[in-house]
């Protein structure tokens, strides 16, 4: 493949959201090298990161959730045996030239098959872990994973789990954070706990995460239920889904009468000053293929205890937290118990250097290394 003297890349991402899949995007094109690489994004949405990009990164938006105007189109054109999603996303290519198709999040390998038929070159970066793979049929990750050029997995956990699914060029590229970014107000977090009543509580841990039982959600009353020995707080940032299992927990909590587990929804304003109330970080997800809120109360200088969960072993390491090999609330307890008597040894300036190493300025020389590495 004849290269032109950047590297052209067409960026596909689902829904240019602050996920850590997509923020990870945003942190790396902010740092690029304008010089050697040339990216422009796609986005299956209008996302509030697609209003934040650098004025060097060219964004288009499929149509793949029309509007009622668009859908009448796509209907009458599917009589006459046109698909105007796929012809617009061909369009766009046209427009950009690149050399590769990027699609960031397993969510994207469904722009394989059309990549395939037009002849177009395929990098995959896969974030994500088994239970995301029930995301997508069998065939479409069979068939990505074969027809990629490159496939760049966000984990130690996901590069392994790519290999035993038969992908052969499979490079590893952690997420990352610009800790730069990473502030936080003590005198509003100091006065969030008061408005919250946790100036009551010894110790006050926190986790952020969607509701779901894939983030532990379930798992919040039993865990509040035992630091309640130990005079602990658990808050929990994040939306709430508002399914049978948020009832089944609101319920769980008034009938145990548990007063020491606090959810305080999606923070967007002030998110730091509200991560910063905690004295640690617990992530109670049963599978984590990196854990990017991990990196960042590392970042603020608290410690972290974690299920081993995927890709989050390879960020803790000693004096930053401690990782519990079963999936016991007991035994998460009991080590939440050990970090808040600081029985480890943790050093709040370890945590900070450990979020270091995650820093943007640091993974942007590891990623344009792997992209520039691809056949000319």
């Amino acid at each position: 493949m004849e290269r032109k003297s950047k590297l052209n890349l067409l960026f596909f991402t689902p829904y240019a959201g602050r996920t850590g899949s997509e923020m990870f995007l945003w942190y790396m094109f902010e740092h690029i090298n304008k010089n050697i690489i040339e990216a422009s994004l796609v986005s299956e949405c209008e996302g509030e990161l697609l209003g934040m990009m650098p004025p060097y990164i060219k964004t288009f938006v499929t149509l793949k959730y029309p509007n009622t105007k668009t859908r009448i189109k796509q209907i009458i054109a599917r009589k006459v045996g046109q698909n105007l999603y796929e012809k617009h996303l061909l369009d766009i290519h046209k427009k950009v030239n690149p050399h590769y198709w990027y699609l960031n999040t397993v969510l994207m390998t469904d722009k394989v098959s059309l990549a395939k038929k037009n002849n177009i070159a395929v990098i995959l970066h896969i974030h994500e872990l088994k239970s995301d793979y029930a995301l997508v049929s069998k065939k479409q990750l069979q068939e990505a994973i074969d027809y990629a050029t490159l496939i760049i997995a966000d984990s130690k956990a996901v590069y392994d789990a790519l290999k035993i699914m038969g992908a052969k060029n499979v490079m590893l590229q952690y997420e990352c954070i610009d800790t730069s970014k990473i502030k936080a107000d003590n005198s509003n977090s100091q006065k969030i706990k008061e408005e919250l009543g946790l100036s009551r509580f010894d110790f006050i841990w926190l986790m952020s995460g969607t509701s779901s039982t894939r983030k532990g959600i379930d798992m919040a009353p039993a865990i509040a239920t035992q630091l309640k020995e130990q005079n602990a707080a658990l808050v929990w940032l994040g939306n709430n889904s508002n399914t049978g299992m948020d009832l089944m927990i609101e319920k769980e909590i008034e009938y145990n009468k548990i007063n020491n587990l606090f959810f305080l929804g999606k923070k967007t304003k002030d998110y730091y000053d509200y991560m910063n109330i905690m004295d640690g970080f617990v992530l109670t997800s049963r599978e984590e293929p990196f854990g990017m809120v991990v990196v960042e109360a590392l970042a603020l200088g608290k410690p972290v205890v974690s299920f081993n969960a995927g890709g989050v072993s390879e960020i803790v390491t000693q004096g930053t937290g401690k990782i519990v090999n079963s999936w016991n609330v007991s035994d998460l307890a009991n080590t939440m118990n050990e970090v808040s008597s600081n029985k480890i040894g943790f050093s709040s300036e370890k945590a900070k250097e450990r979020a270091g190493d995650f820093d943007v300025s640091k993974q942007v020389i590891n990623w344009e290394n792997i992209l520039l590495s691809l056949p000319k």
